[in-house]
C-alpha cells in the first residue's frame, strides 16, 4: 500500500497532549501540529491504526483525506507569500462547532453503525443514449 495523508481537527481542548501520545507511540509517520489539530503522513496500514487510536481517545475528532503531504509548496503559506491558506476560514468555523457535534453524535441513540445506503445500479450506456437522444419537449 501507498503513503496517504490524513488531517485531523481535534474536538479536545488540549489538541497538544494528542500529539504528545502519538509521538510516545514510536509511530513512523510524519506529524505536523496545526492550530486545529495535525496533519498526519505515512503507510495507509500505520495511518489508519493511528486514526482508530485517535477516535478512541477524542470520539469527536474530525479526520479526513488530504490531498498534499505537510510541506507540499502548493500548499505552504510560506511557499505562496503568506496568508491563511485555501478553506482556512472554513475550518475554521467547523473547529468551533466540532465540540457540539461530538457531544452531540455520543448521545445517538443506535447501538450499532449506521449502514450506508445501496447505491443505485448504473445505467447502460445504451439506455443513457436512448434517453439524451429522446425528445425532451417541454409542452404539456
Amino acid at each position: 500500500m501507498g503513503k496517504v495523508t490524513r488531517l485531523v481537527v481535534l474536538s479536545s481542548e488540549l489538541p497538544s497532549e494528542m500529539h504528545l501520545l502519538i509521538y510516545e507511540l514510536h509511530a513512523d509517520v510524519t506529524i505536523k501540529e496545526t492550530c486545529y489539530g495535525m496533519l498526519i503522513h505515512g503507510d495507509e496500514p500505520k495511518i489508519t491504526a493511528l486514526t482508530n487510536t485517535i477516535r478512541r481517545i477524542d470520539p469527536g475528532a474530525f479526520i479526513k483525506e488530504r490531498g498534499f503531504i505537510p510541506g507540499d509548496p502548493r500548499r505552504c503559506r510560506a511557499d505562496r507569500g503568506g496568508g491563511a491558506r485555501p478553506g482556512f476560514y472554513s475550518l475554521k468555523k467547523e473547529y468551533d462547532v466540532l465540540p457540539m457535534i461530538a457531544r452531540a453524535v455520543a448521545e445517538l441513540p443506535y447501538e450499532e453503525k449506521p449502514t450506508l445506503p445501496e447505491k443505485p445500479e448504473k445505467i447502460a450506456v445504451e439506455r443513457f443514449r436512448e434517453i439524451a437522444e429522446s425528445d425532451v419537449s417541454t409542452e404539456p
